[in-house]
């Protein structure tokens, strides 16, 4: 399904775009990976972490956590051999290839619902911290291309699913009892060369969230890298305490 859902080459295309826009995506890179950094040094005890998102491992300090934890749990739906190869001799690291959004099954027709995707790890009394990683807004794209894709089928699951996808992600890092880490890009704005913005989208898709801790802009694609006078910026939000936040 990670495949018909177009989550590989997907993740590839991220992959080859990274490495061409590096500079333009590094300061990103540097405030997500501070922001963990800063919560990692002030937790009271570090036994397991999990990532939810790992993706390509550009925008968390693996290094850090693999120092400071006893166990990293990776946690995607695709993980590139790139990725496998940089945990593959980390004893510590484990890759967990799982469905964050929980409806892949639903959308097939082998189930009538949404599964939970996070259950056993809010009941793993070992984890101290939770990360999502630049997750929240891409679980609802795939599953808007799919009902596009296949009318006969989306005839079947509620019109708002994409929307219903980024909110479930919202109240499952709600339910950990303890330090949940949230990293989301919320909004994208198309700009052209006079700096005029042409096209807004709100990435939450109408999804309410807590005031943020920080925030930053991201140049996802600069001129010339999807349209030759367009450039694409993205707003990104960090909090260091997602379950605080969200119950004030």
């Amino acid at each position: 399904m990670t495949r018909r859902l177009g989550l590989v080459t997907e993740s590839v295309a991220l992959w080859a775009r990274g490495r061409r826009q590096h500079r333009a995506w590094a300061e990103h890179h540097e405030h997500c990976r501070a922001l963990v950094a800063g919560v990692v040094a002030d937790l009271p005890r570090r036994r397991t972490v999990a990532v939810l998102g790992s993706g390509l491992l550009r925008d968390i300090p693996l290094s850090l956590l693999r120092e400071r934890f006893e166990r990293v749990l990776l946690i995607d739906a695709v993980h590139l051999p790139q990725v496998r190869l940089a945990a593959v001799f980390q004893p510590n690291v484990r890759l967990v290839t799982r469905d964050l959004s929980g409806v892949m099954g639903w959308l097939e027709g082998k189930r009538d619902g949404r599964v939970d995707p996070v259950a056993d790890l809010v009941a793993d009394v070992t984890l101290d911290l939770v990360i999502s990683a630049n997750l929240m807004s891409q679980l609802g794209w795939p599953v808007a291309d799919w009902l596009d894709d296949n009318p006969a089928r989306a005839a079947a699951l509620p019109s708002d699913l994409p929307t219903r996808c980024i909110a479930w992600h919202r109240d499952d890092l709600a339910r950990f009892p303890r330090r949940v880490v949230l990293l989301t890009d919320v909004e994208m704005v198309e700009r052209d060369r006079s700096g005029t913005a042409v096209e807004h989208f709100d990435l939450m898709r109408g999804t309410v969230l807590p005031p943020q801790d920080e925030s930053w802009d991201w140049c996802v694609a600069p001129f010339g890298e999807a349209v030759a006078d367009r450039e694409t910026v993205h707003s990104v939000h960090g909090w260091r305490d997602f379950g605080a936040a969200i119950k004030r």
